[in-house]
């Protein structure tokens, strides 16, 4: 507007100058109205055509933001400028480009940098935590037992600051192939051997004789946490748990159901997000709320599904949906 304001005020400046000129020449009235009509209509008549073409031109410039999916790639889509504005406006955008992408690689890089520093941890300590196992089943007590379980439980919470670490680029650490679900589950089951017999757990395995698309290590990761769930919030010392497949027919199932706690159905719609315990969490030092939420982000990488459904004091059901047909055999 002060722009507008400051040409008009120019315009009528030269006016002005050009009426006192034609007043000194003494010429007709009509003539001075003329030339001043002139002056104003050819003014408005630029600014008009000036104001057009700048309209079209970000028009232009909102259409083809809409249609990327990149915005950052703006500036290549702009074109050759035609004009000094136009040329300074794409300059001034590819700076800001170019600046923000230094800044996202530097993130990257810093991101890169942690992510391989945790795995080098998290490797290096396996080895004192296996060579403590390895002393201990050398020197049965039963003081050595339960420190046992301790170390078993801190390889555990290691293996999954592992898989947090990698579950930002799953896409590049996994191996889609067919994987046996009963092999998996008794896998699993032997894995938490310790802590079911702790509780006096017995297990039902139904239907599990099936083959299912997935990556083997993942989904290792995914049944192991969903069991420990089952085992950490149980209080009772007759634990059930049962594993129950079913083929369908554009998907296979794999039903986990426990005869715990279960969850209340306030939390039941957070369970799966990022440091979320519940009011069940807040009673147990050992939760971190890590857990479900790397579940479903797995499976969701992965192409699975899961589901949760559960009541308090009733037990948790979990269902994992493995789709047919969408990967290929590489065994």
């Amino acid at each position: 507007m002060r722009e507008r304001l400051g040409q008009l005020l120019f315009v009528s400046g030269v006016l002005a100058t050009v009426e006192i000129f034609l007043l000194t020449v003494r010429a007709n009235l009509v003539v001075g109205i003329y030339t001043a009509l002139c002056f104003y209509g050819m003014y408005f008549l630029v600014s008009w055509l000036e104001y057009h073409r700048k309209k079209i031109y970000f028009l232009g410039i909102r259409e083809n933001l809409a249609g990327l999916d990149k915005k950052y790639l703006l500036p290549e889509m702009l074109g050759y400028p035609k004009n000094q504005e136009e040329r300074l406006l794409k300059e001034i955008l590819q700076d800001l480009g170019k600046s923000m992408t230094d800044h996202v690689s530097y993130y990257k890089n810093a991101e890169k940098e942690y992510k391989e520093y945790i795995e080098l941890w998290i490797h290096e300590v396996k080895t004192p935590i296996a060579a403590g196992k390895l002393m201990i089943e050398n020197h049965r007590t039963a003081v050595d037992m339960e420190l046992e379980e301790e170390l078993e439980k801190i390889e555990n919470y290691t293996e999954q600051a592992l898989f947090y670490a990698r579950s930002a680029h799953v896409e590049k650490d996994y191996l889609i192939r067919t994987v046996s679900l009963k092999e998996l589950v008794t896998q699993a089951v032997k894995h938490n051997k310790r802590a079911l017999i702790a509780k006096g757990a017995g297990i039902e395995m139904e239907g599990l004789e099936t083959l299912v698309y997935s990556d083997e290590k993942w989904l290792a990761f995914i049944l192991n946490q969903i069991l420990s769930n089952s085992i950490k919030y149980s209080d009772k010392e007759n634990l059930r748990l049962s594993f129950r497949g079913s083929v369908e027919r554009e998907r296979t199932c794999l039903v986990i159901e426990d005869n715990g706690r279960g969850i209340k159905s306030t939390d039941l719609d957070r369970v799966f997000e990022k440091g979320f315990t519940g009011a069940r969490g807040k009673q147990s030092a050992q939760a971190t709320g890590l857990g479900l939420y790397l579940c479903e982000k797995l499976c969701r990488r992965l192409g699975h599904g899961i589901e949760i459904a559960s009541a308090e004091g009733e037990g948790c059901r979990v269902r994992l949906i493995f789709p047919k047909g969408s990967y290929a055999d590489v065994r």
